[in-house]
């Protein structure tokens, strides 16, 4: 028998194989040719359709991925493979994060209890709208008591709000919804808001990414900290402060943390070790400046850094081997003993260049001990964060003037002279 070949057009003029007319693939093929339309040649009000196109079809399969997802789930088939779990099978199988995946599974794995979401997706609800909904309706505890057919008409009306709604719009409608169907709660909002508190932390470029909650007095605490330790000063030359608003609460949450870590007794112990950062490098390469280091996460720092880092830290001596191996450990050594510190907090006072107090800042050594600097009173003054990293980049020079370190003003704090307004000179 001879196959018949006949051919139609697709709306971008391209010829599509009869046999092969079912649906899904007219509009697979129609999309991949009209993708390789050049964008530049498309009008304003064609790459919005396009766009338009994409985005139901993203919903689509986000939808169908969603379903397939709850179903791996419900047969158990990551167990079956050797993975932990199924956010451990997707997160590693499709080089995920675990922590988008599990949401995922969440969403996937309560659709079936809300029918007017499941009905909605794609067409006119999509994932990220679904995942608003399903959310705030799941928080509602079940010891509310809360009617089923309340429940139903809540699930319908944040549908119908969805039309019109972001997914953040949608959060904060679905939270007043939630609030006003758990009137009767014995257990009080400030308790339901402390056990929702959350910090989530993941490693990211030469650093850590978090994201989280705190509710209440936490949250007041929190706020008063950061604020009061981000305003805004003037540079020594008295222009702004260059730092944008992130930044300088950046910088208030570390000197926050560098404050509770200098106590030694403010933050849990981890194995019986106070809280500390752990840094190996080649005590040649700390002498020299040159270099990295590594720390306990896999991090590499520079010597610069581990040079800054040293000036205050208690120092463990370890012995390696040709693989690395750790051969013999010494016992560690304190630079900065707690009695110099005492002596240094009650000359110094706080930073010598801002008064930033006590607590806030770390000893430097004038002249490093790496370099065969002393550890005496008289080689070291306290410096907050901001302003040890300064001095260590060269920014500002210390000295000792009648006992006390003074510092230099940098050559950058100097306003260059206006000549415009110096006096005339005579002819």
């Amino acid at each position: 028998m001879t196959a018949s070949w006949s051919v139609t057009h697709s709306p971008c003029g391209q010829g599509i194989p009869g046999r092969f007319l079912s649906a899904a693939w007219f509009i697979m093929v129609t999309m991949a040719q009209c993708d390789e339309r050049p964008i530049w040649s498309m009008s304003g009000s064609e790459m919005l359709s396009a766009l338009d196109t994409i985005q139901a079809d993203l919903a689509r399969l986000q939808t169908r991925r969603l379903d397939l997802l709850a179903a791996l789930e419900a047969n158990g088939h990551a167990t079956e493979l050797g993975a932990r779990d199924t956010t451990e099978l997707i997160a590693v199988r499709h080089r995920l994060d675990r922590v988008d995946v599990r949401r995922d599974l969440r969403l996937a794995n309560a659709l079936h209890r809300y029918p007017e979401v499941q009905a909605a997706l794609p067409s006119s609800l999509h994932p990220a709208q679904a995942e608003a909904i399903v959310t705030a309706l799941e928080r509602i505890p079940t010891t509310a008591m809360v009617p089923v057919e309340d429940l139903r008409v809540a699930e319908q009306q944040l549908v119908e709000a969805a039309e019109v709604l972001t997914p953040n719009d949608l959060r904060k409608l679905a939270k007043r919804v939630r609030d006003t169907l758990d009137t009767d709660s014995p257990e009080p909002a400030e308790d339901r808001a402390l056990a929702a508190e959350t910090l989530l932390l993941k490693p990211g470029d030469h650093g850590v990414e978090f994201r989280g909650y705190l509710a209440g007095p936490n949250a007041e605490l929190f706020q008063t900290l950061i604020f009061a330790g981000a305003k805004p000063h003037l540079t020594p030359n008295g222009t702004r402060d260059p730092r944008s608003r992130g930044k300088r609460q950046a910088d208030a949450l570390t000197a926050v943390l560098t404050a509770a870590a200098s106590t030694g007794t403010t933050a849990p112990a981890h194995g019986d070790i106070k809280p500390h950062i752990t840094v190996t490098i080649a005590l040649a390469d700390l002498k020299a400046g040159t270099g990295v280091g590594t720390l306990a996460t896999g991090t590499t720092l520079s010597a610069a850094t581990i040079r800054r880092l040293a000036c205050d830290a208690g120092i463990i001596p370890l012995v390696l081997g040709s693989n690395s191996e750790p051969l013999d450990v010494g016992t560690e050594h304190r630079f900065v003993t707690l009695a110099i510190r005492q002596t240094l907090n009650a000359r110094d006072k706080g930073c010598v260049i801002c008064a930033a107090p006590t607590a806030m800042c770390e000893a430097h050594h004038l002249i490093h001990w790496a370099d065969g600097g002393p550890t005496t009173i008289t080689n070291l003054a306290l410096l907050c964060k901001a302003h040890h990293h300064a001095v260590h980049q060269g920014h500002y020079t210390l000295t000792f003037h009648n006992g006390h370190p003074q510092a230099t003003t940098p050559a950058w704090a100097t306003p260059t002279p206006n000549s415009a307004k110096d006096p005339p000179t005579a002819a």
